[in-house]
């Protein structure tokens, strides 16, 4: 068996990477092809900054502070899967007018088993299901030549590359933190750079609200 390799720049270290952690494994069926891909690229490197994100943002500075950089994961996450389930419900309507059922069948469908190591975790797995559920309305569609081969092939690059994307959004400010709380640590014993921030001046938040939003949004 052929086994993945992880690069070491998707691994975001936390403070402390020899305490006990908690953590839920959860079972979940990935149908489509492009989702388990999403699910192979994405998940880890993100629940690893995530986990970073809940743990080390609290050994820096101040709580405010944390709370800042929380709100700009929260509501770009938020986005992701609110733009998702409204593509999911326009895809739905779509194949409804065209008496479309869309009990779609996948000849290799595949049961993953995730560990769950943090709250947002589990909210990018949502982001990952719902994909794929999206997906199944725009195969039914497909195949049921409403949706052309180059509408298909477009509409499922943009959404892997929007969820991925996401995820290296989060690590990219997982590694801000990272750094700070070193930054801190290493304040505390000689006084400098311990209270430098996280986010300057809201530029991750900023190009991350950008980026999640259509071509034609965007600044």
């Amino acid at each position: 068996m052929v086994q993945r390799q992880h690069s070491a720049s998707t691994q975001i270290p936390s403070v402390r990477q020899d305490n006990s952690r908690p953590f839920l494994t959860q079972k979940v069926v990935l149908s489509s092809l492009h989702a388990q891909q999403v699910f192979d690229r994405g998940y880890e490197m993100c629940a690893n900054a995530l986990f970073s994100l809940s743990v080390v943002l609290r050994f820096i500075g101040s709580e405010a502070q944390a709370q800042e950089v929380d709100a700009v994961v929260d509501a770009s996450i938020d986005q992701s899967l609110e733009d998702l389930r409204q593509e999911s419900r326009r895809l739905r309507e779509v194949a409804e007018s065209n008496g479309i059922e869309s009990a779609m069948g996948y000849t290799s469908a595949r049961t993953v088993e995730v560990k769950i190591t943090s709250p947002r975790a589990i909210r990018y797995l949502a982001i990952i299901r719902e994909f794929d559920g999206m997906l199944a309305q725009m195969d039914a569609l497909w195949l049921s030549s409403v949706v052309t081969d180059a509408q298909y092939a477009r509409g499922v690059y943009e959404w892997k590359r929007r969820i991925l994307r996401l995820a290296g959004q989060i690590r990219q400010i997982a590694s801000r933190a990272v750094l700070a709380a070193r930054r801190k640590e290493a304040g505390d014993m000689g006084g400098a750079d311990a209270d430098a921030p996280v986010v300057e001046n809201g530029d991750v938040a900023a190009r991350a609200a950008n980026d999640n939003r259509e071509p034609s949004e965007r600044d």
